[in-house]
């Protein structure tokens, strides 16, 4: 967790689901073990900046505890549509964001291809930064 915490402070970061967790960890937020874990391939995961909602492939039995986030350095940007579990976090004042999703096993051809670009646009549109 401290390196995780290194890292978000001085490199572009982006964490996917076992690393959401552990940068949500690294911020302050808390993990808490859910009652029915989210599995498969059409969980709807809300972008609260944007209202967008998108169908995420999910499969996790822990997710960031909500409560845990005002005393954090994190704010949720995704919510699970289903039952109002964080599925995503922005760090303000860092290069980092997180999603508990998966958006590399997409549902549709193009679904979550923007999490990838906002990660390079990050890195100053370097692919190999």
């Amino acid at each position: 967790i401290e390196q995780i915490k290194i890292l978000m402070d001085t490199l572009p970061t982006f964490g996917i689901c076992l690393g959401h967790q552990m940068m949500a960890i690294a911020s302050g937020a808390r993990t808490r073990k859910m009652k029915f874990g989210h599995r498969g391939a059409n969980q709807p995961a809300k972008d609260l900046k944007t209202g967008r909602v998108y169908v995420t492939s999910q499969n996790h039995g822990y997710a960031v505890d909500n409560a845990s986030l005002p005393d954090s350095g994190a704010v949720m940007r995704f919510v699970n549509v289903n039952d109002g579990s964080c599925e995503g976090l922005d760090y303000p004042g860092k290069r980092a964001f997180s999603l508990q999703f998966h958006p590399e096993a997409h549902g549709g051809p193009l679904d979550c291809s923007g999490m990838f670009e906002r990660f390079i646009s990050m890195m100053g549109g370097r692919e190999d930064a």
